[in-house]
C-alpha cells in the first residue's frame, strides 16, 4: 500500500494504491481552505440552536455551514444556546447537509473566543498516510498518470475483464450500477454459467469503483439473474468480502428476486462527483480552470528554454482564472518565474483551454 500525491497550483490530488491498482482517489482544493471543515479537525464551536425534535444542536464552526451535534441517548451537560464547546468533525459536509460533529473532551482549551479551529487537519497526504499506514510518494507525472486515473473514475462506463461492463449513474437519491454482458462471450454451460462468471467479476470491480469514487449512501447493483440459491448466497458473500480494507462502514443486503443487491456505504466525505462536477454532470468551471493550470505548468516545464508560455482560455475558464481569488498567479510565478500569460480566446468553447509555448 502506498499514497501517491501530486501538489498542483490550486489543488492536491492523491491516490491510494494497493499492489498495482488504485483503490481510492482524493482531491483537496485551495478555494475551500477557508470554507470547509475537514474530518478529524477539532473546533471550539458556538451552539446556535438546540433542537429537541432532532435530539441535537446546530453549531457555528467559524467556516462553512453549521455542524450538527447529535446528543445520543443522553444530552451532554453544558449544551445550551450560546455555549462554547469543543467538537470534532466526524463527517464532512456534502450536498445541502452540514458536517456531523462529535463532542470531545480537552484537558485545556487555548485560544480566543468561539468559534475557532483548535486542531487543524494535517495535509491530505499525511492524513491518508496515517489512515492506511502507508508511505507517501510524490511521483512525477511521467511515472503515474494521475489525470488518467481521475478521468476513468468519472467515466460512466467501466469495462470488465473478459468482456462486459458496468454502467455507473449517480442520482439524487442513490447510485445505480448496472452489470451489462454486452461483448462477453457465452462460456460452456450457457447463460447460467455466464451469469455466475460475469457477476463475480462485476462484484469485484463494482466494489472497487464505489470506494475509488468515494460513493456514499445507498447503492443498487443490478446483477445478472441467478437461479441457484447457492450462487445468490456466494455473490452476497463476494460483495461483502470485496470491501475489505475500506475504512467506511458497509451494510450489504441479500440479492433480491430481481437480482438487485442494495448496500449502504457510510458517508465520510464527498464523492469525486460532488467535488469535480457541476449540477449538470459536466466538469465544473473550477475543475476546467485547474486543469488549465496543470497543463500550463506541464507545457512550461517541457519547454523550459522558451521565454513565454501562453494559456489560451475560453470565456468561463478565463474569467474564473482572471479573478484569481486563490492566488494562483503568485504560486505559479514561484514555480515557473514570470514566463506565462493568460489570454482570452473567444474562438474556444467557454470551458476549453490550451497552453502554447
Amino acid at each position: 500500500m502506498r499514497v501517491i500525491v501530486q501538489e498542483r497550483v490550486g489543488e492536491t490530488r492523491a491516490a491510494v494504491v494497493s499492489g498495482e491498482r488504485v483503490c481510492e482517489l482524493h482531491v483537496e482544493r485551495w478555494s475551500e481552505r477557508k470554507t470547509r471543515a475537514i474530518r478529524g479537525e477539532i473546533y471550539l464551536a458556538r451552539v446556535r440552536t438546540v433542537d429537541d425534535s432532532l435530539n441535537g444542536a446546530f453549531c457555528d464552526l467559524g467556516k462553512g455551514p453549521e455542524g450538527f451535534l447529535p446528543f445520543g441517548a443522553q444530552r451532554p451537560s453544558g449544551i445550551h444556546e450560546g455555549a462554547a464547546i469543543p467538537v470534532q468533525i466526524g463527517r464532512e459536509a456534502f450536498g445541502e447537509k452540514g458536517p456531523t460533529l462529535n463532542i470531545v473532551e480537552l484537558d485545556e482549551v487555548h485560544g480566543g473566543d468561539a468559534p475557532e479551529c483548535l486542531v487543524p487537519a494535517p495535509s491530505l497526504a499525511e492524513r491518508l498516510s496515517r489512515l492506511f499506514e502507508a508511505p507517501i510518494r510524490k511521483e512525477r507525472e511521467a511515472d503515474f498518470d494521475m489525470d488518467a486515473e481521475f478521468d476513468m473514475a468519472l467515466d460512466k462506463y467501466v469495462p470488465l475483464q473478459g468482456g462486459g461492463r458496468l454502467i455507473i449513474e449517480p442520482t439524487a437519491a442513490m447510485t445505480t450500477i448496472d452489470v451489462d454482458s454486452a461483448g462477453r462471450s457465452e462460456p460452456k454451460g450457457g447463460a447460467g454459467r455466464l451469469a455466475v462468471e460475469l457477476n463475480k467479476v462485476a462484484a469485484r470491480e463494482a466494489c472497487r469503483q464505489i470506494r475509488l469514487r468515494g460513493i456514499g449512501g445507498v447503492v443498487a447493483i443490478d446483477f445478472l439473474p441467478l437461479k441457484k440459491k447457492a450462487d445468490q448466497s456466494n455473490l452476497h458473500v463476494a460483495v461483502k468480502s470485496n470491501f475489505r480494507g475500506d475504512l467506511a462502514k458497509i451494510d450489504v443486503a441479500p440479492l433480491s428476486r430481481f437480482a438487485i443487491m442494495e448496500l449502504a456505504r457510510q458517508r465520510i466525505t464527498r464523492s469525486l462527483y460532488e467535488v469535480l462536477l457541476d449540477a449538470s454532470g459536466r466538469l465544473s468551471v473550477e475543475s476546467c480552470a485547474l486543469g488549465a493550470l496543470a497543463q500550463l505548468e506541464r507545457e512550461a516545464r517541457a519547454n523550459s528554454r522558451k521565454p513565454m508560455v501562453t494559456l489560451k482560455a475560453g470565456k468561463a475558464v478565463f474569467e474564473w482564472l482572471d479573478r484569481d481569488t486563490m492566488g494562483w498567479r503568485k504560486a505559479m510565478t514561484a514555480r515557473l518565474g514570470a514566463r506565462f500569460e493568460l489570454v482570452l480566446d473567444d474562438a474556444k468553447p467557454e470551458r476549453a483551454y490550451e497552453a502554447v509555448a
